[in-house]
């Protein structure tokens, strides 16, 4: 706990209910920092709020600690949907840690519940979030079930910001798919939903994305300003692994342009951040470029390591195909 200024009241509930209503996640974060534990886990709803704005600002490991203890009290509340909330809170925050199989127990708890309760949106949320849980592991086919069932309950419940999401989900898994000109169309509905329901960090995301679409599709200097672009948003918004994951795609965009140095500079600057917040499937991802980067640059050597713990994390993740795909990277350039 921080020791609070005297003439400032704690945070109480009615405060965190305007805080989250306007998205102020890192204002959320600073108060919440000066409670005792105890305060945060007594008044579940408020540790719930918490918990989401420490996962807004990448203080992964805090917010699942507490997510864990709140979420089960927010069943006693009686208030179905904060409780319903609270499963998909804890969810995302065991996802975010690389904790993938108690994830997927979590959303899929929060699917049979909220359609129990015949509540669309978060079983719409549920089915996003197996679908990205499927991506991750390399199944496709499951991922775009999943966000088709998300997307055609979102049409029906008009509800902007989860078109948003599920459009950049989609946009991802065709990039993946190599089905290039699928994506970018996803990733501009993603952006105009995004727009309109004021979903700045989903912005970001598909900006982030479509610029690596572009660096694959041999167009680094748009992907790079895309990314830049991206990295600004994060910035602003206080989000540090949004700012991470941009300048990943900022790093491609330089290795693709020969700024080899410059790429492994930005690398090893998001590494840092992914590695302090715990993101593992972002630092899977940034060791499997860094050890790419380090082949070309002939550190044999760092790019053996790079590739060994990217495998391990994806390993982790129970993402097995890309695992074994990146232990089979050579770490010595093709003759």
């Amino acid at each position: 706990m921080t020791t609070r200024p005297g003439n400032v009241p704690p945070l109480g509930l009615a405060e965190a209910r305007h805080l989250v209503a306007r998205r102020e996640w890192r204002a959320l974060a600073e108060r919440a920092a000066l409670l005792e534990p105890d305060a945060l886990s007594a008044d579940p709803e408020l540790g719930y709020h918490c918990a989401n704005a420490w996962m807004r600002i990448g203080a992964l490991q805090r917010g699942l600690e507490l997510a864990r203890e709140v979420a089960p009290r927010l069943c006693l509340t009686g208030d179905r949907r904060l409780a319903l909330q609270g499963i998909n809170l804890l969810g995302a925050l065991l996802f975010e840690t690389g904790l993938t199989a108690e994830a997927e127990d979590r959303f899929g708890e929060l699917l049979e519940r909220a359609t129990d309760e015949q509540d669309d949106e978060l079983a719409a949320r549920a089915s996003n979030n197996l679908g990205v849980l499927a991506n991750v592991r390399g199944d496709r086919e499951r991922a775009l079930t999943c966000y088709q069932r998300a997307l055609a309950s979102y049409q029906r419940l008009g509800y902007i910001r989860g078109l948003a999401q599920t459009h950049y989900n989609l946009g991802m898994a065709y990039r993946e798919l190599r089905f290039a000109e699928q994506a970018d169309a996803h990733y501009g509905r993603a952006i105009r939903f995004a727009e309109q329901s004021g979903s700045a960090d989903v912005i970001g995301l598909a900006e982030s994305d479509r610029g690596l679409l572009c660096v694959q599709s041999d167009d680094p200097a748009k992907g790079e300003a895309l990314a830049m672009r991206a990295r600004d948003r994060f910035a602003s918004l206080g989000d540090p692994l949004g700012v991470a994951e941009a300048l990943r795609v900022v790093a491609a965009a330089q290795r693709a342009l020969g700024r080899l140095d410059q790429a492994r500079r930005l690398l090893d600057e998001a590494l840092g951040a992914a590695r302090a917040h715990a993101s593992v499937l972002l630092l899977a991802e940034l060791q499997r470029d860094r050890g790419r980067l380090l082949v070309q640059m002939g550190d044999e050597s760092g790019a053996r390591e790079a590739f060994n713990e990217a495998a391990e994390s994806f390993s982790f993740l129970g993402a097995r195909a890309d695992a074994e795909a990146t232990r089979l990277l050579p770490p010595t350039p093709a003759s």
